[in-house]
């Protein structure tokens, strides 16, 4: 009797160990929405923000011209395409061997992936997309190179993931083609750069923000088929907290 008395403990100790070690969902609307990802795990803390928070996404304002700002060195591959839908974002996976250097510090690109609408804002205004490309350096620090998407011509680079086809549900698609991130990205010469977190839980703190100024052109149709799946998968601006944005060129945000 004490025997199976002792496994029927065991067993509710494990089911009940096995429901605290599972990973914690968040969205974007209602009770798991971004308001209340802190509450959703106690990794996520950071999330809840704060007066000495340095939190992302922030709106691009009051930026410092800093001179010392050099172009940035990036050394981009191709990738074989393999779209993941996580539920959050469509995601691109990127293999080893591509880099970003900034401010002496070398990063690898992990991962680019987007938003709708833009998670940044300059001056105010939010544009239709935004891409984010992930980079960490040997010590697991991030950098990420953000960059904003308005309505105008097709996009070519958009269009090999469109054509390889976009998943719609949570779900990966891998394809015989390939795509190089190089291939998107404006000016890297013209960028704004400020200190603050992951848009994502568990919204570390730490990472080197590097926005492009330059917009990347995105057709109506394209962003209706990104639209289509993302929805709404942008974090509300955060408080500033004072911290200082510098850029390479003065801008309309200056």
């Amino acid at each position: 009797m004490k025997k199976n008395m002792f496994f029927t403990v065991l067993a509710v100790v494990l089911m009940f160990l096995c429901s605290t070690l599972e990973a914690a969902e968040f969205l974007y609307t209602g009770d798991n929405g971004p308001g209340f990802w802190a509450e959703l795990d106690p990794a996520w803390e950071a999330c809840a923000g704060g007066d000495n928070s340095i939190q992302s996404p922030i709106d691009v304002n009051s930026v410092i011209i800093d001179p010392t700002l050099k172009p940035l060195v990036l050394d981009l591959k191709e990738t074989p395409i393999h779209l993941i839908n996580n539920g959050h974002t469509i995601e691109q996976e990127y293999e080893v061997g591509s880099s970003l250097t900034f401010e002496g510090v070398k990063y690898e690109l992990k991962q680019f992936h987007f938003h709708t609408f833009s998670e940044h804002t300059v001056g105010g205004q939010r544009s239709v997309m935004e891409i984010h490309a992930v980079f960490t350096d040997i010590e697991g620090n991030f950098a990420v190179i953000g960059m904003l998407y308005s309505i105008g011509s097709e996009n070519p680079f958009l269009q090999e993931l469109i054509n390889a086809g976009l998943p719609e549900k949570e779900g990966d698609i891998t394809t015989n083609g390939n795509i190089n991130l190089a291939d998107g990205l404006t000016q890297t010469s013209s960028y704004y750069t400020y200190l603050g977190s992951l848009t994502t839980p568990p919204c570390t703190e730490g990472v080197k923000w590097i926005i492009l100024r330059g917009y990347a052109k995105m057709s109506l149709d394209q962003y209706k088929k990104f639209r289509h799946i993302l929805g709404n998968d942008f974090r509300p601006l955060q408080e500033r907290n004072d911290r200082k944005i510098l850029a390479t060129v003065k801008c309309p945000a200056s």
